[in-house]
């Protein structure tokens, strides 16, 4: 499967599109100055990244001025199963419900799904997603749902994206038009 990432900056009410690779980018930390260094020209007031793996599962990240970043993802499960794995869940993605409030953290159950030994992690990366063998992680919408409500996008408009209704380049474009940059995206997708 493969991964597309945008890099939406405000600057203004203008938005600008680029298309971004992110395999650079190893934690939240990275993904910061990642963020800043991509938009160091323009110096904007909000920078969203939109980040979908075909057919699987989308992820929106937010970083304003001086900031930390916001983190929203469709499935958490699918996920903590891919590549970004550590830089999306750096940030401490927390499954949410319907209205986007936080549901209770996950822990895994002992002496279940947690390995004995450390994972090989690299091995973990290269499965697909349904070969995944590593602890469960619980399926559904997780992060900051309400990244995006002061833009119109409520935390249950964001959560209805989710759960195979739309394909996630669909949500994704949802999510542009929004934010006013719907021409932006198609324009790098």
């Amino acid at each position: 499967m493969a991964y597309f990432a945008a890099l939406l900056a405000r600057n203004a009410d203008e938005w600008r599109a680029r298309d971004v690779d992110m395999d650079e980018v190893d934690d939240g930390m990275g993904l910061v100055e990642f963020i800043r260094e991509a938009c160091e020209d323009e110096e904007p007031d909000t920078a969203v990244v939109l980040l979908e793996r075909e057919d699987a599962w989308f992820a929106v990240i937010r970083l304003d001025l001086d900031e930390d970043p916001r983190v929203f993802a469709s499935d958490l499960a699918g996920v903590s199963r891919c590549g970004y794995a550590d830089l999306l869940t750096a940030p401490g993605l927390v499954p949410v419900g319907p209205d986007g409030t936080p549901l209770e953290p996950f822990v895994a159950p002992e002496g279940g799904d947690e390995p004995d030994e450390e994972p090989d992690v690299e091995a973990e990366m290269e499965l697909d997603e349904e070969e995944y063998t590593g602890p469960s992680t619980p399926s559904g919408p997780a992060g900051d749902a309400n990244l995006l409500a002061d833009f119109g996008q409520s935390a249950k408009d964001l959560i209805s994206l989710c759960g195979g209704r739309l394909s996630p380049a669909d949500a994704l474009a949802e999510i542009a038009g929004v934010l006013g940059a719907a021409e932006e995206l198609e324009a790098v997708r």
